[in-house]
């Protein structure tokens, strides 16, 4: 648990971190796989938005690729 926090802690450094202020048009993509995200309060019924996900598949599971 130590390690997670101190891995949290430094992933989560201001200067780590991007905030995304949307805007008509934008569209924001990242890789699970690598990415810590996650939402903020968001008005819904004032400003729809569609969102999708996509699960692309490869010839071998993340970690047993070769780097």
């Amino acid at each position: 648990m130590a390690l997670i926090r101190d891995l949290t802690e430094h992933a989560t450094r201001r200067e780590l971190v991007y905030r995304h202020v949307l805007a008509v048009g934008d569209l924001a993509i990242w890789d699970n796989r690598c990415t810590m995200h996650r939402g903020r309060r968001y008005e819904g019924k004032r400003y729809p938005r569609d969102m999708r996900r996509v699960t692309l598949e490869d010839v071998l599971p993340t970690l047993e690729q070769p780097v």
